[in-house]
């Protein structure tokens, strides 16, 4: 993270280069799920409502609502829990497997239940919360797989959140295994921000709300955030926790964001008739992603802002959509389009890797998807090269592409690992990497020991040739063939039972 820029990425900028960060979120989960209905009228054997007509959803709560947060946003997100192996824990996972963040790392214990929150709702108004799972913390066994997953992945990660609702899965242990990495990007919301004991600059920043930092540091809580004097608190806090900033959430009210510079105050928005389920969630996964795009925090907690004020704005827990956001953002940050080369001078300017590959992405499959995740793993800003429907006729042969440009392009638009996609008329990449310039040229397996044409102009540019491993059996190449000759054969059946019928005849 780079927080003593001068100059700061503009906000679109930083929203588009959510896509593909890679984050882990290390924290309690939980399973929130919403029963909504009509009041019709009062019960004849005690004073509350008559609910009927009701339709239950469920979606992935505490750290789990930060991932599909961070998952909404274009990140590539890994999530590290402790879970029970029960329903609830299978159908949570289900939820974030859905949204496509990696659960592999979640660790399942069969004495234990998962967290449920339960919320009964009447025409838009909360009438009951039950909760239900386990919230001790986790046994010797589990914290010490807990440690061991949370050492080893944070290598691989850009932004580290961590999200601590004292549900038993952040143990000291947990946290000491997180600072000792030295990572540059952690940032955490907790709801005892003094439970555990950081690392003296481990943090990158901590985001409590205006309750939390108070009952932190043992004041009588004030609950009107115009009547807090959030600099102070947070001036006071960020010493106690050892953090590098602190951005204190004040509801509608706006942000206080105290880091070295000093207090910096950030007006909030107002919107009829919130539902703040999630919002803070929301605006830390927005919040983390800047930081982890080299914003400094006040920039980071403007973006904050504008997100959870999206979320706030519909029922439940919602996680926001990148499009949304830049819709959000003031006219002259807001265009629908980043150009290529603000972007790719965005990376360059904050030290990170630029990768580039190519190809006719002809009917999309795993395989391809495999190579963009992992050459997007190797760099921060993935550039993929597709050739024109003139272009890959002539790489291609005759009949091909099956699918149009527009079709391969959108495709490859809507992957989180991707960055940007151009399209290129000649045969070979070489003038388009000249325009690029990446760090890092990337190609599939299959061109191993091969002589690219290409290779020379990346080398002169002083850039690096990477071959990954294809998956076994993925080719577009055969596929269409398959269905090709799936089609003759189909033809020739017609064919010979329209023979036969007329030979009858």
């Amino acid at each position: 993270m780079s927080s003593g820029s001068q100059q700061d990425p503009g906000l679109a900028a930083l929203v588009r280069g959510f896509r593909g960060r890679r984050c882990l979120v290390v924290g309690d989960v939980m399973l929130d799920v919403f029963e909504r209905g009509r009041a019709v009228r009062l019960a004849p054997d005690a004073p509350v409502p008559v609910v009927t007509d009701i339709r239950t959803a469920s979606s992935p709560g505490g750290a789990a609502n930060v991932a599909a947060n961070l998952a909404s946003l274009g990140a590539d997100v890994t999530m590290l829990s402790v879970i029970g192996d029960d329903p609830t824990g299978a159908e949570l996972l289900r939820e974030l497997q859905g949204l496509g963040i990696r659960t592999e790392d979640v660790v399942k214990v069969s004495e234990r239940a998962t967290v449920a929150k339960r919320r009964l709702v009447a025409d838009g108004v909360i009438l009951a919360r039950v909760d239900s799972g386990d919230k001790e913390t986790i046994g010797d066994a589990t914290e010490e797989e807990l440690a061991e997953k949370a050492n080893a992945l944070v290598e691989s990660a850009e932004v580290i959140v961590v999200s601590d609702y004292s549900g038993g899965v952040l143990t000291q242990r947990v946290a000491d295994a997180l600072g000792e990495t030295g990572h540059g990007c952690i940032v955490l919301d907790s709801k005892e921000l003094l439970r555990l004991r950081w690392r003296e600059g481990s943090l990158a920043a901590a985001t409590p709300n205006h309750l939390e930092a108070q009952e932190a540091l043992g004041l009588d809580v004030g609950r009107d955030p115009e009547r807090v004097d959030a600099g102070a608190i947070g001036e006071a806090l960020r010493r106690e926790i050892g953090a590098d900033a602190l951005a204190v959430t004040l509801a509608e009210e706006g942000v206080a964001v105290v880091d070295d510079t000093g207090v910096t105050r950030i007006g909030g928005r107002r919107v009829a008739d919130p539902d703040v389920n999630g919002a803070g969630d929301t605006f830390l996964a927005a919040f983390a992603l800047s930081l982890g795009g080299g914003a400094r925090p006040t920039v980071a907690a403007r973006l904050g802002i504008e997100a959870a004020t999206l979320a706030v704005a519909r029922p439940g827990t919602a996680p926001v959509g990148t499009r949304e956001l830049l819709q959000r953002l003031p006219e002259e940050d807001g265009r629908s389009e980043k150009s290529l080369e603000e972007d790719l001078q965005r990376v360059r300017w904050s030290g990170g890797k630029i990768v580039f590959t190519n190809g006719c992405f002809d009917l999309l499959h795993p395989g391809h998807l495999s190579l963009l995740r992992e050459a997007r793993a190797l760099g921060d800003m993935l550039v993929v090269g597709v050739n024109t429907d003139a272009s890959a006729c002539r790489v291609k042969g005759s009949g091909r592409p099956v699918t149009p440009q527009e079709d391969r392009m959108e495709l490859l638009e809507a992957l989180p690992c991707v960055d940007h996609v151009v399209l290129f008329e000649e045969d070979t990449p070489e003038a388009l990497i000249r325009d690029i310039k990446p760090d890092l040229h990337v190609k599939g397996g299959d061109h191993a020991g091969d002589r690219l044409s290409e290779e020379s102009v990346v080398r002169e540019l002083g850039g690096e040739v990477i071959v990954l491993p294809l998956l076994p059996g993925r080719s577009a190449s055969a596929t269409i063939e398959q269905i090709r000759s799936a089609n003759e054969t189909v033809r020739a059946s017609v064919n010979g039972a329209g023979e036969t019928a007329e030979a009858r005849l």
